[in-house]
């Protein structure tokens, strides 16, 4: 006869079988996650073997993690673009993740929550992978910081 023992647990005893879970797995988690480092004295453009977000991914979260406080710029625009094989980047929303973050927002030590119109919505990457991309308006002199983003590659 299977019992409950002194730590809670149900002990299956006499070839009883537990109960199988069909709501779904929790060994594993389907959330995955891309980081990227961006220098704001360069703008990033996708090149080939590059990490991407894989199409049709929902993007859960982003955050701009700060590494080196920025200088010079005003502002700069985090988005997405697929890349064709010949090396040609096609931008899905070249302010998807965030638009316009400030250099202000960008001090050493800070981190900023993405809130572009991909992140967090109903709206998924595409049909094609999504090479994280940046544009700065102004010119940077000092500026480093890791973008993750946490995906849910469907």
């Amino acid at each position: 006869m299977s019992y409950y023992n002194a730590d809670g647990l149900y002990v299956l005893t006499n070839g009883d079988q537990g109960a199988v879970n069909d709501k779904g797995a929790n060994v594993y988690s389907d959330i995955k996650t891309l980081v990227v480092d961006v220098d704001l004295e360069t703008d990033i453009s996708p090149k080939a073997n590059d990490p991407f977000i894989p199409a049709g991914s929902y993007i859960k979260s982003a955050t701009a993690v700060v590494t080196e406080a920025a200088a010079g710029g005003t502002s700069v625009n985090i988005g997405l673009s697929s890349l064709a094989s010949n090396g040609t980047a096609t931008p899905i929303d070249a302010d998807g993740i965030d638009a316009g973050v400030l250099t202000a927002a960008l001090a050493a030590n800070l981190a900023v929550v993405c809130n572009g119109a991909l992140v967090g919505g109903t709206a998924g990457v595409g049909s094609a992978n999504a090479y994280v991309t940046t544009t700065a308006t102004g010119t940077f002199t000092a500026g480093k910081f890791k973008l993750v983003i946490e995906y849910i590659e469907v």
